[in-house]
């Protein structure tokens, strides 16, 4: 069954401890998740959290934005 597509993607690849690359198999085996999918959505949430001005060293001007 053809998979609805999710947009233009980046191919990544990581090297695991082999620790954690069993628990992940082990958590795709006990869901309907793909690896890449979960791996995907682990990235993606972490990066919602990262401050890039922060970690560049810049911070925003403390200057109101025009109505």
């Amino acid at each position: 069954m053809a998979q609805r597509s999710k947009g233009t993607r980046h191919v990544i690849t990581a090297r695991l401890p082999i620790n954690d690359a069993e628990k992940l198999a082990a958590v795709v085996a006990a869901t309907d998740e793909t690896r890449s999918d979960l791996v995907a959505r682990l990235v993606h949430s972490y990066l919602k959290t990262v401050d890039l001005d922060h970690i560049n060293g810049q911070e925003a001007l403390p200057i109101a934005k025009a109505s």
